[in-house]
C-alpha cells in the first residue's frame, strides 16, 4: 500500500458523518416514493454510488484510507458510473432489479447456516434484474421502494441510536427480536413507498 499523509476515513467528524447519513436518508426517500417517476435520475444516482463506491474502496486500499484520495476516486468513478447507467437504460434497470433482489434476499436469509445461502442471495439478485427487464415498471417500483426504504430505516436508526433516544430499547434491538423489528419497519416503509408509486404512476394516454 501507498501511505499518503493526510486525513483518514476514521478522522471524519460527527458533523460530517451526520451529513453523509442525512444525504443517504434523502436519497432513500426519493428512491422509495418517487423511484419510477424520476427513473433517469435514480439510474444516474445508482450508477454514481455503485461505481463511486468501488473506486473509493480501491483507492482506499491503495492509499491506506486517505480520505481526500478516496473522495477524488469516488467522484471520478461515480461520474463514469452515473453516465453509464443514465445512457445505458436497460443496464440500469437490470442493476436496480439486481440490487433490490440481493437486498431482500440478504436481509431475509442472513444468519441461516446452510451453505447454499450466498449462492441463493446472488441468484435471487440476478433473477430480480432479469425480471426487471421483462416487466420493468412494477419490478422497478418495488425494487426502488425496497432500496429506498432500507436507506431510510438505516439512516433513522443511526440518528436515533446516536442521539440516545433508543437507549431503553438498545438491548431489544441487539437481541433476538431486534432484527424482526427492523425488518418489519423496513417492510412497512417499503410497502408504503411502493403503494405511493403505484397510486401516483402516470396514466396511459387515451387513444
Amino acid at each position: 500500500m501507498i501511505d499518503i499523509p493526510g486525513m483518514r476515513l476514521e478522522d471524519l467528524s460527527d458533523a460530517q458523518m451526520n451529513a453523509s447519513v442525512a444525504c443517504s436518508v434523502a436519497v432513500g426517500t426519493l428512491y422509495c416514493f418517487l423511484g419510477y417517476r424520476t427513473l433517469r435520475f435514480v439510474l444516474g444516482v445508482t450508477g454514481f454510488f455503485i461505481a463511486g463506491t468501488v473506486a473509493a474502496l480501491l483507492v482506499g486500499w491503495i492509499s491506506a484510507g486517505h480520505l481526500i484520495s478516496m473522495a477524488v476516486g469516488m467522484l471520478i468513478g461515480g461520474i463514469c458510473g452515473a453516465m453509464a447507467l443514465f445512457f445505458l437504460y436497460k443496464t440500469g434497470v437490470f442493476f436496480l432489479g439486481l440490487i433490490g433482489g440481493i437486498l431482500v434476499a440478504y436481509n431475509f436469509l442472513q444468519g441461516r447456516p446452510e451453505q447454499w445461502i450466498p449462492a441463493a442471495i446472488i441468484g435471487l439478485g440476478v433473477a430480480g434484474g432479469l425480471v426487471a427487464l421483462l416487466i420493468e415498471r412494477p419490478v422497478v417500483m418495488i425494487a426502488t421502494s425496497a432500496i429506498g426504504g432500507w436507506l431510510v430505516v438505516s439512516g433513522l436508526l443511526f440518528f436515533l441510536l446516536a442521539s440516545g433516544w433508543l437507549d431503553d430499547y438498545t438491548a431489544t434491538l441487539e437481541g433476538e427480536y431486534g432484527r424482526p423489528i427492523v425488518l418489519a419497519i423496513w417492510v412497512a416503509i417499503a410497502g408504503l413507498g411502493a403503494f405511493t408509486q403505484f397510486a401516483t404512476r402516470p396514466k396511459p394516454a387515451k387513444a
